[in-house]
Order: C-alpha cells, then sequence, then structure tokens
C-alpha cells in the first residue's frame, strides 16, 4: 500500500456509521481507493441498500479524505448502492463483536432510524 492510500485509508478510519459506532474501513464498508496522480476515488457502500445515512457516510468520507491530504487533491466518493454489505466484510474484532451480540445490528440500526425521525 503506498504511503498515499495509507493517508486516505487512516482518514477514511475516521469515519464511524452512526448506527453502529464502527469505523467505515473496518466494517468493510470501503470497497476500494484509487489514486491517479492528484484525483484520489473511493468506491463505498453502506450496510442496507436504503441507508438513510448512505449520502452523510460519503459526504464524511470526502469531508476527512480532503481534510487529510489538502486541497490539491480531488476526491471523489462513489457511494455503490447495489454492493452488498454482510458482517463478514469487517475485520475480525468487528465481526466478533457480531456474533457475540446478534440483535447488535438490529438494535443499532433501530436506534440510528429512531434519532433520524426525531430529528424530522
Amino acid at each position: 500500500m503506498s504511503f498515499l492510500q495509507q493517508q486516505v485509508t487512516e482518514a477514511l478510519r475516521s469515519v464511524d456509521d452512526p448506527e453502529l459506532g464502527v469505523n467505515i474501513v473496518d466494517l468493510g464498508l470501503v470497497r476500494s481507493i484509487t489514486i491517479d496522480g492528484d484525483a484520489v476515488t473511493v468506491i463505498m457502500m453502506v450496510t442496507t441498500p436504503t441507508c438513510p445515512l448512505g449520502t452523510f457516510l460519503s459526504d464524511s468520507a470526502r469531508t476527512a479524505v480532503e481534510g487529510r491530504l489538502g486541497p490539491t487533491f480531488a476526491v471523489t466518493i462513489i457511494l455503490d448502492k447495489k454492493a452488498v454489505w454482510s458482517p463478514d466484510l469487517a475485520v475480525p474484532e468487528v465481526r466478533a463483536r457480531f456474533q457475540k451480540q446478534p440483535s447488535f445490528v438490529a438494535s443499532a440500526l433501530k436506534k440510528g432510524v429512531s434519532r433520524l425521525l426525531a430529528r424530522a
């Protein structure tokens, strides 16, 4: 992994999925990072195709990467809503958390949706 890819990855680790409280890299939402000169493209997914936080997550990811790399880089975040996420994509520590608490994902999603509805 190049130095720039490491910097992008570390920036993305600062972005947590607010429903699950896990960063998007460890959760397995980042599908790819491509760097071509000063152009950075990140393809990511959400935990469900209808996730109401998709735009929030992609905007947060772009802001984090731009903040880490500076204004000379053009950062594009592509949200692949057709990609299917599963806990198997997460790092082992996060997978273990899901296995120990099978209702963890459901309760976290329920809390997140409740918070969103309360703001509406």
